[in-house]
């Protein structure tokens, strides 16, 4: 059958283009991109040459993640970082406090008491206490006992161990701060152990830096040049590798490995407080680890984000389990526990949901 004019025009008008549209802008909705955690942000792909990095962020636990581990010899450090926001509370540390005039450390005044001073916080924020942080003077040279915090405009007695065997004079009751910290062990000593087992490790320390002095302080240790000069290319790799760290807002803590394994994990509550007390805390990890033998296998093998948190999570287990106050203020609650295997202190005032210093320990 032949087609018929009619459905000849009908092909002929499919074929057809049809009609342009009338020319009306219509801008299309853009699209909400979600920036990425950082633990999720791909990592830089490496130059040529250069070894593949790990990423730069991991989970770490609560609110918190690890950056990449930056290692030198024997010691490697993973920055800790936060999505919380900072705390609230500011605070003042024993070293800008004490060269202020704010903060005064003296004897007792029955005389001295060798596990106890008198600490007077005059400003008007609340002073925290690092166990361990090194004061020079009185009778004897001491260390602070428990980690704390001091309520401001008030004078209270704090715990203290003494790291200078030899001596039991002075003319001078007041003290003044050595602008350091405690080796790791020592801290240890001081916060879970006594008096005598803090001497122990202090003439420990002495022998293994070949420093002697006629009353046994700790204080050349702390201080002294040839310590000093036997940390010194720890102190160089690190402050160059972690200066990209240094840049950051949300860092911390760090958790410290020694040949490759979990030995510390310490964190604050806000970057500010780290930041305060981050030149004393490395330098501490510095002492304590010029002393561990090298293990070149083990050491090669920083510990991955799992290590962190596994060591993270037995510590959480041990504090809900066997945690118990040693040390309870106007200010804040110090909590301790004591395991076979670990040992952890935490900090928390009455304000902020989270920690003001969170630490666990691997005992020996």
């Amino acid at each position: 059958m032949k087609p018929t004019l009619v459905a000849l025009a009908a092909l002929a008008a499919a074929a057809l283009p049809a009609p342009a549209a009338a020319q009306v802008q219509v801008q299309a909705p853009q699209r909400q991109t979600r920036q990425p955690h950082p633990s999720q942000a791909p990592a830089p792909q490496p130059q040529a040459g250069q070894r593949q990095a790990p990423p730069p962020a991991s989970p770490a636990g609560k609110n918190q993640f690890t950056l990449a581990p930056v290692q030198y010899e024997n010691l490697t450090l993973v920055p800790v970082a936060t999505t919380a926001p900072a705390a609230g509370q500011r605070y003042l540390v024993l070293d800008e406090g004490m060269t202020s005039g704010q903060v005064r450390v003296v004897e007792t005044k029955e005389g001295g008491e060798v596990n106890e001073l008198v600490l007077e916080n005059r400003s008007s924020e609340p002073l925290f206490l690092l166990a361990g942080e090194v004061v020079i003077g009185g009778k004897q040279d001491r260390i602070i006992g428990k980690d704390t915090i001091v309520p401001p405009k008030s004078s209270e007695r704090i715990p203290v161990f003494c790291v200078e065997h030899g001596r039991w004079s002075g003319r001078k009751a007041d003290f003044s701060t050595a602008k350091a910290l405690a080796h790791t062990k020592l801290r240890r000593q001081a916060k879970y152990a006594g008096q005598s087992d803090v001497w122990q490790e202090v003439a420990s320390k002495n022998a293994m830096r070949q420093v002697s002095n006629d009353t046994d302080t700790y204080r050349a240790v702390a201080t002294g040049t040839t310590v000093s000069r036997s940390i010194a290319d720890y102190e160089r790799h690190f402050r160059g590798a972690l200066r990209t760290v240094a840049g950051r807002s949300d860092v911390v803590g760090y958790a410290v490995a020694i040949n490759g394994e979990v030995v510390a994990i310490e964190t604050f509550g806000s970057p500010d407080l780290f930041r305060k007390l981050e030149d004393k805390l490395l330098r501490s990890y510095y002492v304590e680890a010029v002393d561990h033998p090298l293990d070149r296998d083990k050491a090669k093998r920083p510990p991955t984000d799992a290590d962190v948190r596994s060591f993270r999570a037995k510590a959480e287990r041990a504090k809900r389990a066997h945690g118990r106050t040693v040390r309870e203020g106007k200010a804040a609650r110090t909590v301790q526990f004591d395991e076979p295997e670990l040992q952890g202190s935490s900090v928390n005032n009455p304000y902020d949901a989270e920690p003001v210093y969170d630490a666990a320990y691997k005992k020996d």
